[in-house]
């Protein structure tokens, strides 16, 4: 791990979510300090009925105020566009962020981060940008993996950090796809910012004015239908 120059603000949710439970303890475990903890609250937000229906893990049995507690990091309940977090960034000289939960963030707070907000994107960027990113991948027949970059204004954009693909075989299926994915961006955290503490020039991604909205239901039918055909197309090459 190259030295830690940096002072780090975690975008995350004021609610029981495992990806900001994870981030924190994968960050501390490596000794990354975290200078700051902006936490959303929950939204509710509308979307097609789920026809794929993955089975849930485990409920998360902790709240990330309760790490934050813990380990004595700041803890603040935002809103992630809001103008307190200007303020927050300039109290803890805030260089980088990182996005553990967050919805679309605004120019204005993108701007604030002298190295910028790195992002852990559940698909292989720039060819499935978006929200519903492993099932769209699935229905074009594109390669699963994972994208680290840092953001820019536009959705699922900016400069690449690293992109790695998942493995398919044979056994696989949508749960351990999902998995797989999601192992994937813990994994990819330390690497990411390690390239990013030695200062490594970075490509910047294609820029494409498309990305993927919710699927909707009838698009989900097909993804079921063809599921079978894309993994035994992918495992062949990987077996």
């Amino acid at each position: 791990m190259a030295n830690n120059r940096m002072n780090i603000l975690l975008f995350a949710y004021n609610f029981r979510h495992q990806k900001s439970i994870d981030f924190i303890y994968k960050l501390k475990e490596n000794n990354i300090t975290i200078s700051a903890i902006i936490a959303a609250d929950y939204v509710e937000i509308k979307r097609p009925e789920k026809v794929i229906k993955i089975p849930s893990k485990s409920p998360c049995k902790e709240h990330p105020l309760d790490l934050a507690n813990r380990f004595n990091i700041p803890y603040f309940v935002l809103n992630h566009n809001s103008n307190s977090v200007v303020d927050i960034v300039k109290k803890y000289s805030i260089d980088l962020g990182v996005i553990a939960g967050a919805r679309i963030l605004e120019y204005k707070i993108i701007k604030l981060f002298n190295r910028g907000i790195l992002n852990f994107h559940p698909a292989l960027l720039p060819e499935c940008r978006g929200l519903d990113s492993i099932l769209w991948s699935i229905y074009n027949n594109y390669p699963l993996g994972v994208t680290s970059h840092l953001i820019n204004q536009k959705i699922d954009a900016g400069n690449l950090v690293i992109k790695n693909k998942i493995k398919i075989l044979s056994h696989d299926n949508l749960f351990s796809i999902h998995k797989k994915i999601y192992n994937l961006q813990l994994d990819l955290i330390i690497p990411s910012l390690n390239k990013l503490f030695l200062n490594r020039s970075l490509q910047t991604l294609e820029d494409q004015d498309s990305y993927n909205t919710y699927m909707p239901e009838y698009l989900q039918e097909e993804v079921i239908e063809n599921l079978d055909s894309y993994i035994n197309f992918f495992s062949e090459q990987n077996e």
